[in-house]
């Protein structure tokens, strides 16, 4: 039995002014591929062992990733169809397909371009089975039901899972193939969106609702989709897939109830507490929590913002006297300038909103050069454990109240490695300051209980309510998004 593996990801937000472009990918083909994700935390990764295991010839294809952005520029699109295409058909006879996809990319002319790729597989294969496992945050379509064998998702946010989900797809398509369980899938929709930091899997109303998916051992598989929430496309959603074996009525009252039941706790999918800049210095000060962690995930670019806020670099100077803060800024102006300066040179700059001006203006701030650098290194993190990631070239510059790491390229400040790779320790400063939504959680466990969430606008803000939905969305008091029914 010969099982091809094959990995595409990128999640966009429409809301985002960065292009996702080709140079935005890293990608591979063939042995390759498995050479560069070995011992990761990827659904790639965890396909390829679970197929091992289980005495299956794995072969891997394609891998393709980026973080997330804007929409995928069509040609962009069109190169990474081609590749998975042409590798895909040089592969040889396969017997099955684990096809690991986010669920939630958009291209300049397609607002579902993941189910676009799973056509394009099974116009290559015919009736090859394919198994899809997509991110937590996927838009779920009837598209994808439709074109899949199989489909499941993450279990966990903030996501660990990654490598576990590929070993559950990898096992499934093994059984089905084997002829030992007969799958038949159902999807359930309810129409309303709610903010990423109210997705928790460890505690609040998720947790409660993934517990009780767990709790249906009757059933192959039941993934939760709360979905991305920066998406302005059709059929956007809070999803819940179920696998029967063999029993499709069992599939549909699994995610009609779950889907109900999420419907009727929407109310409880709410941000506990939202802070503005000043607060969050005042709660700083009163804790004795070190580093004292600061959300700022309305320009998170794990949720597709740019990055370059400098929200937290003006209030660290204005509020933050006696405290040190840690962050960083996509400004690569601002790098090049630090570059031309040298490591050790005292330097008067301009930095933020180098990319987005919707929300803020440049600051000035002083600062000494303290080093400057470029260069790959690998994510430390619980999450993203293994895999490979750049910033471009940075610098780091550090001024009495406040040290910014300021890059030419995303940083993912959730995994403490960003920071080490400039030479900073995260882990020792006064006030941290992370772009993401909940991705830091597992990686600050001793401060991730006092965090809280910036009010600051943003392209990935928690404000949903704040944000140019034009598909039909209606508001409901609560903040969640009302839709017609799907």
């Amino acid at each position: 039995m010969r099982i091809g593996v094959v990995s595409v990801m990128q999640e966009t937000n429409t809301f985002s002014v960065r292009p996702c472009r080709w140079e935005d990918f890293t990608t591979a083909e063939g042995a390759e591929s498995s050479q560069r994700l070995q011992g990761t935390n990827s659904e790639f990764a965890g396909a390829l062992e679970a197929l091992a295991e289980l005495g299956v010839e794995a072969v891997p294809i394609f891998y393709a990733s980026a973080l997330p952005s804007g929409r995928v520029e069509r040609e962009t699109f069109r190169r990474l169809e081609n590749g998975l295409a042409r590798s895909l058909a040089s592969a040889g006879p396969l017997d099955g397909l684990v096809l690991s996809l986010h669920g939630a990319m958009a291209t300049d002319d397609i607002d579902d371009a993941d189910l676009a790729l799973i056509r394009g597989c099974r116009r290559i294969l015919g009736q090859t089975p394919i198994g899809v496992c997509l991110d937590l945050h996927a838009n779920v379509t009837v598209g994808m039901m439709e074109a899949a064998d199989l489909l499941i998702g993450f279990r966990t946010d903030p996501h660990v899972d990654m490598a576990e989900t590929g070993q559950r797809i990898a096992r499934l398509l093994v059984a089905l193939l084997e002829g030992r369980v007969n799958p038949t899938l159902a999807l359930e929709k309810r129409a309303m969106i709610v903010p990423a930091e109210a997705m928790n899997t460890s505690t609040g109303v998720l947790a409660e609702i993934r517990r009780a998916a767990d709790s249906l051992e009757h059933l192959l598989d039941v993934s939760l989709f709360p979905v991305q929430p920066w998406l302005d496309v059709p059929e956007h959603g809070f999803g819940v897939v179920a696998i029967s074996d063999g029993d499709p009525k069992a599939a549909v009252d699994a995610v009609k109830a779950l889907a109900d039941e999420i419907w009727n706790q929407r109310d409880r999918f709410v941000v506990p507490r939202f802070v503005t800049p000043s607060e969050a210095y005042q709660l700083a000060r009163t804790s004795s929590v070190r580093p004292f962690l600061v959300a700022e995930s309305a320009d998170a670019p794990s949720a597709g913002a740019v990055g370059d806020s400098p929200a937290m670099v003006e209030a660290a100077l204005r509020y933050g006297e006696g405290l040190e803060t840690m962050l960083t800024l996509v400004d690569p102006p601002a790098v090049s300038r630090c570059l031309v300066a040298g490591a050790g040179a005292k330097i008067t700059t301009e930095v933020g909103a180098a990319l987005d001006q919707r929300y803020w203006r440049p600051i000035p701030l002083e600062g000494i050069v303290e080093r400057v650098g470029a260069g790959k290194f690998k994510l430390e993190g619980v999450g993203y454990h293994g895999l490979e990631a750049s910033m471009g070239g940075w610098a780091v510059i550090r001024s009495p109240r406040v040290t910014v790491l300021v890059t030419e390229r995303p940083a993912m400040s959730s995994d403490p490695s960003c920071f080490r790779h400039a030479g900073l320790d995260p882990y020792h400063t006064d006030v941290l300051v992370v772009k993401s939504c909940s991705d830091f959680r597992p990686n600050y466990p001793q401060s991730e209980g006092e965090a809280v969430t910036l009010d600051v606008p943003g392209a990935a803000t928690p404000r949903l309510d704040r944000l140019d939905f034009r598909c039909g969305h209606r508001w409901t008091p609560t903040g969640s998004v009302a839709m017609p029914e799907l």
